[in-house]
This record gives structure tokens, C-alpha cells and sequence, in this order.
């Protein structure tokens, strides 16, 4: 992925070790990269303006988005490394990240991006439908 850049693990991650993990070689970090960003444009497109969100580059890029797909891009280059030499805080900022989209994704809390403007016009509800037994609320 274009949109995140190297100098953008540089507040998480030491070039150096960086580099020592994807072994100098940049199709682990693009392939972490895109999936990264790809988990967050799912978690998104039903609400967020995702063409207009990823669009963008350099300072004009949402702080939180980068911070989520920075956040998987590592979790994701660490699954290269044996788990006991995985930073507790890669899993944890993995965890949090990943919850926060889901709270996201199912209208939990909202962020501040563009919107989709498909989604004001048809919100996507989680309806249940077909004729199993109704649940009693006690």
C-alpha cells in the first residue's frame, strides 16, 4: 500500500528493527500494508466515504485511520517472528485497534470522517430474518 509509509512506523518501531523483521525486503511490509488497510476499509465502507478516506496522503490523511492500519501492519509483520519475541504492546495495540473497529462497524461509536452518502439514504441494519424461536427477555 502507498498510503502508509515507512516513516510512519517511526513513532511505533526503529527503522533498524523494522527493517530487521521484514529482512530488508519491502514486500512484507507492502503485504502487511495492504492487508492492513484493507481490514480497516471493510470495517468502514458501510458508513465512511472509504474512496475519500484512503485519497488522501501526506498530512491530509485521517491521524486515526493511519494509526489503525499502523497498528495491524505490525501485528501482521510480527507474525513472521516467534511469539515470545512479539511485543506485548504490538498484540495489545492489535487488540484495541480491532475492537475499536468493530464498535465502529456496529454503530457503537462513531468517527469523525467523511460519511457515505449512500448510508444516510439506507442505513444497513443487523435483522435477523426467518421463523426461528423468538428469545424471552426475563
Amino acid at each position: 500500500s502507498n498510503w502508509i509509509t515507512q516513516a510512519d512506523y517511526g513513532y511505533k518501531i526503529t527503522d533498524d528493527r523494522l527493517n530487521q523483521i521484514i529482512e530488508s525486503d519491502t514486500d512484507y511490509l507492502d503485504q502487511a500494508e495492504t492487508t492492513a488497510v484493507q481490514v480497516v476499509r471493510d470495517h468502514l465502507y458501510q458508513k465512511y466515504d472509504i474512496d475519500t478516506i484512503f485519497g488522501t496522503s501526506g498530512a491530509d490523511r485521517a491521524p486515526q485511520v493511519l494509526r489503525w492500519c499502523v497498528n495491524l501492519a505490525l501485528y501482521y509483520l510480527h507474525e513472521r517472528i516467534p511469539d515470545r519475541l512479539v511485543p506485548e504492546r504490538v498484540t495489545l495495540n492489535y487488540e484495541r485497534t480491532l475492537e475499536e473497529l468493530l464498535d465502529i462497524s456496529d454503530g457503537k461509536r462513531a468517527a469523525e470522517l467523511p460519511h457515505n452518502e449512500d448510508a444516510d439514504e439506507h442505513p444497513t441494519t443487523k435483522c435477523r430474518w426467518g421463523s426461528g424461536t423468538a428469545r424471552e427477555h426475563r
